[in-house]
């Protein structure tokens, strides 16, 4: 295993452009962003393709990388957008009037408005802090496909993946402050479509 520290591989592959360490390079993020990609996505397939084109992307386009922002959060940028485009050709084919992942969501759904909570982080736990590792993946990956595009993608990005609102920012690109907002109000939305394993006790049997 290469020790190496993210920036150390990205210099010596510009210079010299081994395969071997770009490869090397890609293989720290690839099960992190299938994992990312497949909860947004909710398709093994799909979230395939999107790493595969951001391998693509990311080897094309590394000498545009600026070391103002860490590599992970440009690797997951890409992935982003290539989520983006995924999601806008499925729209397209079923017909329905697209909302990108950066749309505000309907008010009238749950979702974010921006205000008082817009500038103050959510120090609440996220999701993923309320069931065990054994109903975890199951049960959060179906409350999450009940989620706006646009909470559900921050949710995955900070609760899941543990990317700082900045990084989230640098990703999606949306301020900072929309990023706490979807954070708040996703939380909140997970909070209650996961309230039947509290009232049946599912949480408490989890944590025995």
């Amino acid at each position: 295993m290469d020790h190496r520290d993210d920036e150390a591989l990205l210099d010596e592959f510009r210079q010299n452009r081994d395969p071997a360490l770009f490869k090397s390079l890609l293989r720290r993020f690839q099960n992190r962003l299938f994992n990312t990609v497949y909860r947004i996505l909710g398709n093994a397939e799909e979230a395939e393709e999107v790493v595969q084109d951001t391998c693509i992307k990311v080897y094309q386009g590394i000498d545009k990388f600026n070391k103002n922002s860490s590599f992970a959060a440009w690797i997951f940028r890409i992935a982003h957008n290539s989520c983006l485009d995924v999601v806008r050709i499925k729209q397209r084919k079923r017909n329905i009037q697209f909302v990108p992942l950066d749309a505000p969501a309907d008010p009238e759904g749950g979702s974010e408005s921006p205000g008082a909570v817009a500038q103050a982080a959510d120090p609440s736990p996220g999701p993923a802090d309320l069931l065990d590792h054994s109903e975890q993946g199951a049960v959060i990956a179906e409350k999450l496909a009940m989620l706006p595009d646009s909470q559900r993608t921050v949710l995955v990005l900070h609760d899941i993946e543990g990317f700082s609102y900045i990084e989230i920012s640098e990703i999606t690109g949306e301020a900072v402050g929309t990023v706490r907002s979807r954070l708040h109000y996703g939380r909140q939305k997970m909070r209650e479509l996961l309230e039947p394993y509290y009232s049946s006790g599912a949480v408490s049997r989890a944590q025995r």
